[in-house]
């Protein structure tokens, strides 16, 4: 775990490599997934179970366009040209699950698993969206009239009145999130059985939805999807997260 001074524990750090902030997560049990009567939730959100994750840190921000550009500078890793075409102040979008694997690498960072995504995203007090339970029209996210200049994504630090109780911003809207996990639609069942590792092969889970999502449902910090790992997809990104402790 990262300690400041007199073996102090750091709540909040500054990645060197890359300049991301990252605040820390005490980790521990919380609710994940969606109740059985939620006639709001699909299938592949349930059973809403108890789920245990370690302490982590995870980025306040997606990364952007101009931390991913320094990665590609650095490295001269090919990431096509299309993720070029926002300002540097925005997600970087147009990434596949590989892209982002490889540029946490680089940063010395990881991607979250689905379980450390959903407790940032809705707290301890298993929110259902990440500012609280109601829709409020939208308001709060990168979404309907309320996208950026370009009719997409907007800046990473918009809409602080959506962050979560954690203190990241963004978690619903503006772009989904590569996890490190594979896709598995009825993991959950093992999960709530106490077995929590995580799917290892296939396609790769996607969080948080985007500005291009029309259905208010996929806003909810339990929304779950998917894509294929060499998807390069307008309106997927990635957050990075830091382990907190060694294991």
């Amino acid at each position: 775990m990262k300690r400041d001074g007199k073996n102090k524990i750091s709540c909040y750090v500054v990645n060197p490599k890359d300049d991301s902030e990252l605040l820390l997560v005490p980790g521990g049990w919380f609710w994940m997934g969606s109740w059985q009567d939620d006639s709001e939730a699909s299938n592949k959100e349930k059973p809403r179970h108890l789920h245990y994750v370690k302490p982590f840190y995870f980025a306040i921000t997606c990364v952007t366009v101009k931390q991913f550009e320094q990665f590609v500078a650095e490295t001269r890793y090919d990431a096509g040209s299309d993720w070029r075409g926002d300002p540097p102040d925005h997600p970087v979008r147009y990434v596949n699950w590989y892209d982002s694997l490889a540029y946490c690498k680089w940063a010395g960072l990881r991607l979250p698993s689905e379980a450390e995504w959903e407790l940032a995203a809705s707290g301890y007090g298993a929110l259902k969206y990440p500012w609280g339970d109601e829709w409020n029209d939208g308001r709060r996210v990168c979404w309907s009239n309320q996208k950026g200049p370009y009719g997409n994504s907007t800046r990473v630090f918009d809409h602080p009145e959506g962050a979560s109780p954690i203190g990241t911003y963004q978690q619903s809207g503006n772009l989904w999130e590569w996890c490190m996990d594979a896709w598995d639609g009825g993991v959950y069942e093992r999960y709530a059985g106490g077995d929590f590792t995580i799917p290892e092969d296939g396609s790769r889970v996607l969080r948080g939805t985007s500005w291009f999502d029309f259905d208010q449902l996929h806003f909810r910090c339990a929304s779950r999807d998917f894509n294929l790992p060499e998807r390069r997809g307008s309106s997927n990104g990635f957050r990075p997260a830091m382990t907190a402790v060694k294991t």
